[in-house]
């Protein structure tokens, strides 16, 4: 894991990453004979699933079946839309679903991957069907998340929902993750307090009102940055277990950033320090990665993170 992680590029949920195209980059092509061979895996998986028969294709590649018609006109590519969906890779693995986390899916269409972008003008409001969508469409050559392997077809059932119920279920969802995310910050202060108690830091360190424990190590000079912000700094990244997952103190090489541009705990964390000083602090999973943080990195969901920070230099503060 790199600072980049602590940008807000890697600050995505999975649903997110898997769907919207990432920075701009465009989907590489794969080798004729390749997609060749992935017409025919995908043929095959719709043999096996009983489709085959029932599917239609469209002339980029995309086989379709349509369960339910819907209503009304189809949206266009620049239209915001509401829907569930359940991605699996064509062994039936199943790499992403709206509807397992029970949180429809709002976006605008010509920002998503190519295969969706044509799939959903295709259905209408309360339409659903089936879509098995080529690698060229989707992630190509390049795969995402480590869910997806490089060159991968994928299914994905997609409803396109009404906006009255997507607003019910939209509402619905926000409201079970308020309640969850009240529940883990309860439990992360329970984690940050014992951690404290262990270390011999009990009664030793102050907090922020959102959670954040620290200690000032250093007290520095000048005038705290602010939010505006460009700063300048080491640090040094653990898990409350000790587990280093990521050190500008290790490589030899402090970084610099806007503070705007880094989860919320670095926003709140790094304004209390003055330059030259030097801090800990122990900030809760909602100010960092939450439920959701890179796949295949050292952060594990609702990890509590530990940074010693030493702030350089503020470089700068937008007017």
């Amino acid at each position: 894991m790199t600072f980049r992680n602590l940008m807000g590029c890697f600050a995505m949920s999975i649903l997110t990453m898997t769907l919207l195209t990432s920075c701009g980059e465009s989907v590489p092509s794969i080798p004729a004979a390749e997609a060749g061979t992935e017409e025919a895996a995908i043929q095959e998986y719709l043999k096996g699933e009983g489709l085959f028969k029932k599917a239609q294709k469209t002339e980029s590649g995309i086989y379709y079946i349509m369960e339910k018609e819907g209503t009304g006109e189809h949206p266009d590519p620049t239209s915001t839309i509401t829907a569930h969906y359940h991605g699996m890779l064509l062994d039936g693995k199943v790499f992403d679903s709206s509807v397992d986390r029970g949180e429809p899916f709002k976006f605008q269409i010509n920002r998503v991957i190519p295969g969706w972008q044509e799939a959903m003008t295709m259905l209408k409001t309360g339409g659903k069907g089936r879509f098995v969508i080529p690698s060229s469409l989707a992630y190509g050559e390049r795969g995402a998340g480590g869910m997806i392997p490089p060159n991968s077809p994928l299914a994905f059932d997609i409803e396109l929902l009404d906006p009255a119920e997507a607003a019910r279920l939209e509402e619905e969802a926000n409201k079970k993750k308020a309640t969850a995310a009240l529940q883990q910050a309860t439990a992360d202060d329970a984690l940050i307090k014992n951690h404290l108690a262990k270390i011999g830091l009990e009664g030793k360190t102050q907090s922020t009102d959102s959670g954040i424990y620290y200690q000032i190590e250093k007290a520095g000079k000048g005038d705290n940055p602010t939010l505006d912000s460009k700063v300048k700094v080491h640090y040094h990244g653990t898990l409350l277990d000790g587990t280093v997952f990521d050190s500008s103190v290790e490589k030899g090489n402090p970084i610099e950033f806007p503070l705007r541009g880094v989860v919320k705990g670095w926003q709140e964390a790094v304004p209390l320090l003055k330059p030259g000083g030097k801090g800990k602090f122990f900030i809760p999973s909602g100010l960092a990665y939450g439920p959701n943080p890179r796949p295949g990195g050292k952060i594990p969901p609702n990890a509590v993170l530990v940074f010693d920070i030493d702030l350089l230099e503020v470089q700068s503060t937008s007017k």
